[in-house]
């Protein structure tokens, strides 16, 4: 049984190695070169759409039309003539190689990249961070150049997260810029209700809930913290979201508490009577009491 495994797999790797010979080379194939007596010159390349790679020796040598074979004894030729022995160099297709891309604006750590070919948009702004509160996630720019020529591209993320649709993601390509803007209207968190200093606070990467509360002051005595509610206004789709945040505090599920992002309001209601304010509507009653009960003895006393 073994052996016809093994020569099942003898005869697969001829296949796969017939196939890859036969393999004509064309804009946009990735090639690894292996270079095992030089680290320097091993590396991926990418088919340009000139049909030229951007490797030493091969500049302005069209590749495209040609088999790995030939690339190779190509390759040869041109490194030989500037180094004292022939090369020892192989040559494969590769599925995967990196590339660079820009990620700039309302993201945590904006800069130049290295991810793979096969990263989507979402990957590239999960390597720069993610995205920092007031990010438009529909209105994200992916700009391309290609021949001298620019394009941009809109891409809807926010529509990515509600419907799960990966189809909305474009697959990136070298020298992508991607650029997050910001919502201009969207900048504070409005905290009204029940606080001791009801407002609109600045707020930062990942505040809480519970922070965003105590910037306005912290609640005050006659706070409903079982009902309290975040309305968010940014986006396509409004949405009102009620927090326990007492049954929160008492679990210790620190990490359920919701994050605020830029343009949230939050609204702390007010409990219809608290106890403060009974006793001190029985302390005000009583106090009035007294003094219509002395002012009603005095006149009586004048009388007399």
């Amino acid at each position: 049984m073994r052996f016809f495994e093994k020569l099942l797999c003898l005869m697969l790797c001829i296949a796969l190695s017939s196939y890859c010979q036969e393999r004509l080379i064309k804009p946009g194939d990735a090639l690894e070169i292996i270079a095992p007596q030089s680290e320097e010159l091993s590396r991926i390349v990418v088919v340009e759409p000139d049909g030229t790679v951007d490797f030493p020796a091969m500049q302005g040598l069209p590749v495209d039309g040609i088999t790995l074979d030939r690339f190779k004894e190509v390759l040869v030729a041109q490194l030989s003539r500037y180094m004292e022995s022939t090369p020892l160099m192989m040559v494969r297709f590769s599925e995967s190689y990196p590339i660079k891309v820009n990620v700039l604006g309302q993201v945590a750590i904006p800069g130049l990249y290295q991810i793979a070919n096969t990263a989507t948009l979402q990957g590239a702004i999960g390597a720069a961070g993610g995205f920092v509160p007031g990010a438009q996630l529909s209105k994200i720019k992916l700009i391309r150049t290609r021949n001298g020529e620019q394009s941009e591209h809109i891409v809807n993320m926010e529509q990515f997260y509600l419907n799960g649709d990966p189809s909305v993601l474009p697959l990136l390509q070298d020298d992508d810029t991607i650029v997050v803007p910001g919502n201009p209207l969207a900048t504070n968190v409005k905290v009204i209700g029940g606080v001791e200093h009801p407002g609109s606070y600045e707020v930062f990467f990942q505040t809480t809930l519970l922070d965003v509360i105590y910037l306005a002051g912290g609640p005050t005595e006659d706070a409903n913290l079982k009902k309290i509610k975040i309305v968010s206004l940014s986006g396509q789709n409004a949405r009102e979201v009620p927090i326990d945040i007492k049954n929160l505090l008492k679990s210790k599920s620190y990490r359920a508490i919701p994050i605020v992002v830029p343009g949230d309001v939050v609204y702390v209601p007010k409990k219809k009577v608290s106890w403060r304010k009974f006793f001190d509507i029985v302390r005000d009653l009583t106090i009035f009491a007294t003094l219509y009960y002395l002012m009603v003895s005095s006149n009586k006393m004048r009388e007399d």
